[in-house]
């Protein structure tokens, strides 16, 4: 019976398990006071005794759930948390390396350019150089046109 149910009016009093005191006692005993508090008992004490059977377990088992609800929304707020704050890190950085990546490279290129600066102003001090010599009044002997650098042997091992 569930509650809020009307009892059938074919259950007796013994027949319904929370009436143990009424069982036994036929009902033209019964005083119409009696009566009406039987009825009122008879309708109580089955829904008591639902209650105390079926009644405590779903109650912990709601609030249990409520709980259980309960974290998973929390776990799940700060999973949104986490992802959005990854997210922000993982853009910060990409972005961090787009700047980077586009300093090194005008860097690189400046340098390009330097040392083709360098090579250029290079050549023209050895043209001006090698024009120079045969007019030079210092001996030659002492100066020499730059030539590249040759391989040096290593240096001997001091022990």
């Amino acid at each position: 019976m569930m509650p809020g149910q009307i009892p059938d009016p074919s259950v007796t009093a013994g027949s319904l398990p929370g009436l143990g005191a009424l069982a036994g006692i036929p009902s033209s005993a019964l005083t119409a006071e009696e009566l009406k508090y039987a009825d009122i008992r008879a309708v109580i004490a089955p829904l008591h005794f639902l209650e105390v059977k079926l009644g405590k377990r779903p109650t912990p088992v709601k609030s249990e759930l409520d709980e259980e609800e309960e974290r998973r929304k929390r776990r799940r707020e700060k999973n949104k948390v986490a992802a959005a704050r990854c997210r922000n890190k993982k853009k910060e950085r990409t972005e961090f390396l787009q700047r980077e990546s586009e300093r090194l490279e005008l860097m690189n290129a400046e340098l390009k350019t330097q040392i083709e600066e360098l090579k250029q102003e290079r050549q023209q001090l050895i043209l001006l150089l090698n024009r120079h010599r045969p007019t030079c009044i210092v001996r030659t002997d002492s100066v020499r046109t730059p030539e590249p650098p040759a391989e040096r042997p290593p240096p001997p091992d001091s022990k």
